[in-house]
């Protein structure tokens, strides 16, 4: 027990001063705590995350996604994006289903993966999410619509490339097992259900403060428990499902005519400090708990290739489903170059490789190397390219000389 807690909170510290190091030197702080994971986990050796928290290490990934994610979305206003959601409609709908098309091609053919692996990752690759996103965004001062139409699109495909991925995985159990699709995949019912339970609560919770029955002080501990449950109810339905319901639970809290000023300032405060704190921590968790076999396993020529090419997805998919958008064509360019990955995709990786494993395909192996290489270039190129490319490309907010 001693050890857990020590462990836990070198993690916690090490999170922290990897984003204070960040501050200090103005450098992106996502790759410096992915750095600081790599060197006290496989490469010293000093913290292994996954033995020291032991069954624990899942579902406190699994709550810290879920509050971060709740967190990015209940600062989704449908206000902000007024003149956008035509283009934020077709980033998740046609830039979606292009990029899981074209990623999963690339991975067969140049990747030489097994088909259902190479289209599962084709899934979760969709997911930029706001573990990766919202820092890179806090850092690149932006002008506001292009920053609001990054942030809505990588925290609304976090829930989709999950569910889409696990769509993969269920029908690819139902090919090799024979099995009728209707075995495996109550998948809209359980969508439904996810989403109902967050926007319930988020309805009941958000009523109950406005209305003055919940005191302020325990307004964020009774959202927060909120969280938690729906995300636990969502998951005990069907595994993913609860990246869809905080995500709902969220949206319909920031939204809802209900929803006054102050109560969404208290609230979203202390989450964005609560943010930081478990993105820091999570990622750190994450890179700790690699081997030295994965990191070399990424050097491998098919997967470095794999992973160069999915730099040319990302803006073939976002220029082809905007088109006609109020968007500009500077504007275009720079959305469909930043996508970084993160939590999300790696989370997911490692429980769909089990699942893929149990089949029988021997390529499942491939995914989390692949994953952890796809993390790592992408958190490192676009987080020291963000903001030199938002100057080129004139995107950056115009700061007052006498501010």
């Amino acid at each position: 027990m001693e050890t857990m807690m020590i462990g836990f909170s070198l993690i916690v510290a090490i999170g922290a001063l990897a984003q204070l190091f960040a501050w200090r030197f103005d450098l992106p702080a996502i790759i410096i705590m992915t750095v600081a994971g790599v060197l006290v986990g496989p490469i010293f050796g000093w913290i292994d995350p996954e033995s020291m928290l032991g069954d624990l290490y899942s579902p406190l990934i699994s709550f810290a996604v879920a509050l971060i994610l709740f967190e990015g979305s209940l600062g989704l206003e449908f206000r902000e994006i007024r003149e956008y959601r035509k283009v934020i409609a077709r980033l998740v709908t046609i830039g979606v289903l292009l990029s899981f098309l074209a990623t999963s091609v690339l991975l067969f053919t140049v990747g030489d993966i097994h088909w259902l692996p190479a289209l599962t990752l084709g899934a979760l690759f969709v997911v930029t999410g706001p573990t990766v996103v919202i820092p890179l965004l806090r850092q690149a001062n932006l002008v506001p619509h292009v920053a609001n139409v990054l942030k809505w699109e990588g925290i609304i495909v976090d829930p989709i490339g999950a569910l889409l991925g696990l769509f993969v995985v269920q029908f690819g159990f139902a090919f090799y097992q024979n099995d009728s699709l209707t075995t495996h995949l109550p998948f809209l019912g359980s969508c439904l259900i996810g989403m109902a339970l967050g926007i319930l609560f988020g309805v009941v919770l958000m009523r109950s403060f406005a209305k003055g029955r919940v005191p302020e002080y325990l307004q964020t501990t009774l959202t927060l428990s909120g969280v938690l449950l729906v995300f636990s109810m969502s998951e005990w339905v069907m595994h993913e499902v609860g990246l869809l319901a905080v995500t709902a639970m969220g949206l319909t809290m920031a939204n809802s005519k209900f929803a006054r000023p102050e109560i969404l300032t208290h609230l979203r405060e202390f989450k964005e400090n609560v943010s930081i704190l478990l993105i820091s921590s999570v990622f750190i968790i994450l890179t700790a708990s690699l081997s030295r076999t994965d990191l070399l396993a990424v050097l491998q020529a098919p997967i470095l290739l794999s992973i160069a090419g999915l730099f040319l997805v990302r803006p073939f998919s976002i220029f082809s489903a905007t088109i006609g958008t109020p968007l500009a064509r500077n504007e275009r360019l720079f959305i469909g170059w930043i996508a970084p990955r993160g939590i999300v995709a790696m989370t997911v990786t490692g429980f769909f490789a089990a699942e893929i494993t149990e089949l029988g395909v021997t390529d499942a192996e491939k995914m989390l190397p692949m994953t952890l290489g796809l993390v790592f270039l992408s958190v490192t190129i676009h987080g020291l390219t963000i903001k030199p490319l938002a100057r080129r490309l004139g995107l950056n907010k115009v700061k007052n000389p006498w501010s």
